[in-house]
């Protein structure tokens, strides 16, 4: 099913004249509805406008951009940040200004298509893709290529399935062998660690990786992207990020509410532990009533399914809007749900949507 909101206020929407409550979306800590991130927001648009009309280094950069790079830099443990329209485009300018004829990269299969398009267009490089979390596969690759200028790429989070980079075994061959790292953080920054800061804080390995890539546009509830690193491995590139250098800079107002959301953030593990008690309502919920959603650390779930889209449909019809994936489980692809929670999720929504799927057993692998 293809959704048009006509309405959204945290994790309620109205689709169709339908009000439906969201358990499928990136804004896990419903910070894009948050007051202050609003209120945040409206006084940049009041002091900016709603675009910037210009790329950074002409007419673009606002002092709310200023602090929103100093901001993240601070928050991700670097010396500096760029900031981008979207993490897609910031996906792809770290892989581009890595190319060249002495750089190999290598990406799990399962990375997200903004990298797997950011590799492409390294069209000096080779790219080796390796199963899935294989970590001797790619071990014997980089050996292969000793030689060579190594380039490990992938996701903290996997979008689809949630799988967590296993990054303590990744330092320990990177110790090894002294490849550079470049982690996709889309679905770990306001999520993975105590404090939110992502998969390092996770595993307790600060400045694992010599290139962090982010969004703004899940967790922090706003739009854009932003690559954060130290001012060493600047040796590392290529060139420098074209599509920062060449597209127009995010509105002051997307910089704003982002800027705003990391405050928030920053102020405890508050949002992060009513993000974590929905996560483990819904699970348990569920399973009391025979359901077993698939999960581990991250906030992504799946629900294998027979028929995903119409159980999908059904659930729509009673209230619940949800999006269907098709996710590699045991080398099968299969029909799921992802379901995500968010901190906004009141008990009542939990139990009414544990409620709603035990109606549809029948549809539930």
């Amino acid at each position: 099913m293809h959704f048009i909101l006509e309405d959204r206020r945290g994790c309620k929407a109205r689709v169709a004249g339908r009000e439906v409550t969201i358990f499928s979306s990136n804004d896990y800590l419903g910070l894009s509805a948050h007051p202050e991130v609003i209120a945040a927001a409206s006084e940049a648009a009041r002091s900016f406008g709603v675009g910037t009309g210009g790329a950074p280094g002409t007419t673009g950069t606002t002092a709310v951009h200023e602090k929103l790079k100093n901001q993240i830099a601070r928050f991700e443990s670097r010396d500096r940040a760029v900031l981008f329209p979207s993490g897609y485009q910031a996906n792809q300018a770290i892989h581009h200004a890595l190319d060249s004829e002495q750089t190999v990269f290598f990406v799990d299969r399962r990375h997200h298509p903004s990298a797997m398009d950011g590799v492409r267009l390294a069209r000096k490089s080779r790219i080796v893709r390796f199963d899935h979390a294989h970590l001797e596969e790619l071990e014997k690759g980089i050996g292969d290529n000793k030689d060579h200028t190594c380039v490990v790429s992938l996701p903290s989070v996997f979008t689809v399935d949630g799988d967590i980079a296993p990054l303590d075994r990744l330092i320990s061959l990177k110790k090894k062998t002294g490849f550079i790292l470049i982690l996709d953080e889309a679905h770990a920054t306001g999520c993975l660690g105590k404090n939110g800061r992502g998969i390092e804080e996770h595993f307790n390995l600060k400045g694992a990786a010599e290139f962090l890539m982010g969004t703004l546009s899940k967790a922090l509830g706003s739009q854009g992207g932003f690559l954060a690193y130290d001012e060493l491995n600047l040796q590392y590139l290529t060139s420098f990020f074209r599509p920062y250098e060449y597209s127009t800079s995010l509105s002051a107002v997307s910089a704003a509410a982002a800027l705003k959301a990391i405050e928030l953030l920053d102020n405890g593990p508050g949002l992060m532990e009513l993000l974590r008690r929905a996560k483990a309502a819904i699970i348990e919920k569920c399973k009391k009533r025979g359901i077993d959603i698939i999960h581990g650390e991250s906030m992504v779930m799946l629900l294998p399914c027979s028929d995903s889209e119409r159980l999908q449909a059904n659930l729509f019809e009673d209230g619940f809007l949800t999006i269907t994936v098709q996710a590699n489980l045991g080398g099968q692809m299969q029909g799921c749900l992802r379901i995500t929670p968010m901190a906004l999720h009141s008990a009542e929504d939990i139990e009414a949507f544990a409620r709603a799927l035990e109606n549809y057993k029948e549809l539930i692998c």
